[in-house]
């Protein structure tokens, strides 16, 4: 439930929407499994992870090495995280060419140029979830298979997809545990939250869950409905039939309603691509809500991402996150007996993986 400062901000939010978007708009957006709840919800996590992502203190290098209880020297280490991170940052800088040539810029994936003295001298500046963050992508086996696509290949086999399977949902088994008893919380919620929302490993095991279920060797037209669900749709919303005041063109943005996505997972396996096709259309305007909220209302006369940076508290924070629960969407006792389910998740990756070695946009 919502504290007493969060939900003004949710009646603010749903007022906002309710009063200032064309109503036939509205009408046709929640007509199907889409509520006004969920664009509120989603508009508040996306606020109070940006309130922490700009207030949270931030060290380098070596002074979280030092604050951890390393098995390995520190040198060592360093030198790991350091290659980590050389290897991130060669992948955001492809994806961010891709995108450039596409005419979209994003400065955000470029980390500071360690050739110029003044940025080596102050080095990365991480929050201890970056940190986290790094050490994940050297240390959690299944992320790494899947950013190097080595997942969907024949030659990952069925005991090794299985081993890192286990090993993930290990790792996320004292998350949950830890969200449960109030741990940690808001790092547990953060930790969940980003990589379900970049990998979608529990989504994909629901999808092909259901595909076993409902006898669907393929989902249809499967790139189009998972791009809109867990990749990163570029969006020409129905709004602009209205003019330019709420959007000026396509939208190009991450597709992160975790909980929301649920709802459709029996229709995106099952249904034709004319069936489906309006609740594709009412999702895909649902992330345009979204976005639009982030980029242009105000609260209180305050851009409202920069009013929770200001005015909020890891308490209101944590107040969002065990209202919206993303925890709900993991599933610690996945049932992998059937080589169809593995197979079915692994042509998943395959369709959705972008290939850094070969870069195209797969959507």
């Amino acid at each position: 439930m919502l504290n007493e400062n969060m939900y003004a901000v949710a009646v603010a939010i749903g007022e906002v929407i309710v009063k200032n978007f064309p109503i036939e708009y509205q009408m046709y957006v929640f007509d199907g499994k889409l509520a006004l709840h969920d664009i509120i919800g989603q508009v508040l996590v996306e606020c109070c992870k940006y309130a922490y992502d700009n207030t949270a203190e931030k060290h380098s290098l070596n002074y979280h090495l030092k604050s951890t209880d390393l098995l390995l020297d520190k040198d060592s280490e360093r030198m790991i995280l350091q290659r980590t991170m050389s290897y991130i940052q060669e992948r955001r800088m492809i994806q961010h060419d891709m995108l450039l040539n596409r005419g979209i810029s994003v400065e955000g994936l470029i980390a500071p140029d360690m050739e110029n003295i003044k940025d080596r001298l102050a080095g990365y500046q991480l929050n201890d979830f970056q940190y986290w963050e790094i050490n994940n992508v050297h240390n959690m086996r299944l992320v790494k298979a899947i950013v190097e696509r080595r997942l969907p290949k024949k030659n990952f086999n069925t005991d090794l997809f299985k081993e890192y399977a286990e090993e993930y949902d290990c790792a996320f088994q004292q998350y949950a545990e830890d969200w449960k008893n109030g741990d940690n919380a808001i790092f547990d919620f953060l930790a969940l939250f980003t990589l379900e929302s970049r990998y979608s490993f529990d989504f994909y095991y629901e999808l092909a869950t259901e595909m076993l279920e409902s006898n669907v060797s393929e989902i249809p037209n499967i790139k189009r409905r998972l791009v809109a669900f867990s990749g990163t749709p570029s969006i020409e919303s129905l709004l602009l039939q209205f003019g330019t005041r709420f959007v000026s063109g396509p939208i190009y943005t991450d597709s992160r309603m975790l909980v929301s996505r649920r709802k459709y997972i029996h229709e995106i396996v099952t249904l034709s691509a004319e069936d489906f096709e309006e609740e594709l259309t009412r999702f895909n305007e649902g992330i345009i809500l979204v976005s639009a909220m982030l980029l242009h209302m105000t609260y209180k006369k305050i851009p409202i991402r920069d009013w929770f940076v200001k005015n909020t508290s890891p308490e209101d924070w944590l107040s969002v996150f065990r209202d919206y629960d993303v925890f709900q969407t993991f599933n610690s006792e996945k049932d992998w007996s059937n080589k169809k389910k593995i197979r079915y998740v692994k042509e998943i990756y395959n369709a959705m993986t972008y290939d850094y070695k070969n870069p195209e946009y797969r959507s």
